[in-house]
């Protein structure tokens, strides 16, 4: 995707970490937000009963974590000078260091993780819709009014995506809304998927959903994070276009070799949720390393 239409949320905040730098001082005119959020994934009915004062203890904890101050290993600096190379020249090694150096300014895989709360959490919405038997997940979906009776399939993930797709009130939530939406978006697109035929319901399809929303998270925050240096530093559209779909390369390749072996149907809740903390992880950690 290209970096015009990324965000569609407030514009008050920023995603720019707090240590985040611009080239020439008023010249990006980005404001500096808050860290992102770093609240553990939980179910979509996981606030349901909670008392005011559960409520008031959660939002504590979760204000403690997000004021950990960052470390980041690479300064932005730094990754603005690997961004600008790597768009002159858009060799495997320029962007491949790119990669490397801005998870490491992100404060490292761990770091990285823990600002995904928002990516896991939907990631959580996706499987418990779309985790058991194509009967259950069927009978769960109808439960929550999506209709199926001679509807197109593009129009029932339509409905889907509106069910699970969580409000844009920051940019992590904007960040993890878009994802959710480009990753049905893809999927919708695949005439071999009938939502109307119970066997469209499987585990493959579960993969492509939970991998689809972590890869467009990933590559959408590191555009985001990054587009100004590389606009600044853009001759021509096509050569920003080119340095995305190299960088799309790596992040896509190294989501699609894990998410088979971590994703699966059948495990309870609360695996699912350390396994998709696990999935995002592994994939920072092997951004990190890329050499």
């Amino acid at each position: 995707m290209g970096t015009s239409n990324l965000y569609g949320g407030p514009k008050k905040t920023s995603l720019l970490p707090s240590d985040y730098e611009p080239d020439t001082g008023s010249e990006f005119g980005v404001p500096v937000g808050d860290n992102p959020d770093s609240s553990e994934p939980e179910m979509d009915d996981s606030a349901e009963g909670d008392s005011p004062q559960d409520n008031q203890d959660n939002c504590n904890s979760e204000n403690q974590e997000e004021n950990q101050p960052t470390q980041p290993g690479v300064s932005w600096g730094r990754v603005r000078g690997d961004i600008r190379r790597a768009m002159s020249d858009r060799s495997g090694g320029n962007v491949r260091r790119a990669v490397r150096n801005y998870t490491k300014a992100l404060g490292g895989h761990t770091n990285a993780t823990r600002q995904a709360s928002k990516a896991r959490k939907a990631a959580g919405a996706i499987y418990t819709y779309f985790a058991g038997t194509p009967d259950a997940i069927r009978k769960r979906l109808e439960e929550s009014g999506i209709r199926f009776e001679g509807r197109p399939t593009k129009d029932i993930f339509n409905d889907i995506c509106d069910l699970l797709a969580p409000i844009p009130i920051d940019l992590e939530d904007s960040l993890a809304n878009v994802a959710l939406r480009e990753t049905f978006a893809d999927v919708a697109a695949d005439q071999s998927i009938d939502l109307n035929q119970l066997e469209s319901f499987n585990e493959e399809l579960l993969q492509r959903l939970v991998g689809g929303l972590i890869k467009h998270y990933i590559f959408d925050k590191l555009i985001m994070q990054s587009e100004q240096t590389a606009l600044k530093n853009c001759e021509r559209t096509s050569n920003l276009r080119d340095l995305e779909k190299s960088i799309k390369q790596y992040i896509y390749g190294i989501v699609d070799s894990v998410v088979p072996d971590i994703v699966k149907s059948g495990i309870n809740p609360a695996d699912f949720n350390r396994a998709i903390e696990t999935l995002f992880d592994v994939s920072y950690q092997q951004m990190e390393e890329l050499r």
